[in-house]
Formats: structure tokens, sequence, C-alpha cells
């Protein structure tokens, strides 16, 4: 096994021909791995598929965005209902009381997040 790993490494250029005969020795098929080697291209030729021209494209999504997700918005509120139920499931399950800390963590950290967008 020594051998075998210092002879395909004193040429470089061979190891990438070594990997590709393990490769084709254990897939027994030429077209599933020509298949998923073309497949890696597709979203690389999506990229130049069509060039945005008109602008952003997002920009009428932002007020939408900020309504849904923003200060004062229901997701908000629904996060801090569930973090308050799974603190107190928390806590009839270890009988700790510092579980609770972790509202206060989620209200600080929904708080900086959410005043960002």
């Amino acid at each position: 096994m020594n051998g075998k790993v210092t002879s395909c490494l004193k040429n470089p250029f061979t190891v990438g021909a070594v990997a590709i005969r393990k490769v084709l020795k254990q897939q027994k098929s030429l077209f599933t791995l020509t298949f998923f080697g073309l497949l890696m291209f597709i979203p690389a030729m999506q990229v130049y598929a069509d060039p945005p021209t008109t602008g952003d494209l997002f920009s009428d999504g932002k007020e939408v965005v900020k309504s849904t997700f923003g200060k004062g918005s229901t997701v908000v509120w629904i996060l801090y209902v569930l973090e308050i139920l799974a603190a107190i499931f928390a806590y009839v399950k270890t009988k700790n009381l510092s579980v609770f800390g972790g509202i206060a963590a989620v209200i600080v950290f929904v708080n900086v997040v959410f005043g960002l967008i």
C-alpha cells in the first residue's frame, strides 16, 4: 500500500487519473459519471443565461419583508410566544429556574436581528 501511494504522488498529474480510474471501477458506468459531471455545470451555466438588465429585482419586496419580519410584526410576536412556551416546558421537565433566562436572551436577539431588517 505504501508503494502505491508514493508512486501516485511522484507525478502529481497522475493523481487525478488515478482518482477517475477508481471511480470508474466503482461506478461501472461511464454514463453515471458523465451525467453527474454535467449536472455540476448546470448552476454555472444558469448564472450567465440571463444577466439582469432591469436593475434591482428585489427593490419592491423590501417593504414586504420589513412589514413581515420587522419590529412589531406578527412573526416577532409568534417567536416570543413560542419561547415562553418552550421555557415553561423546559422548566416543568428540569425544575430549573434558569431556563427562563432564555426568554431574555431571545428578546435581545430578536430586537437586534429584526432591528437590522
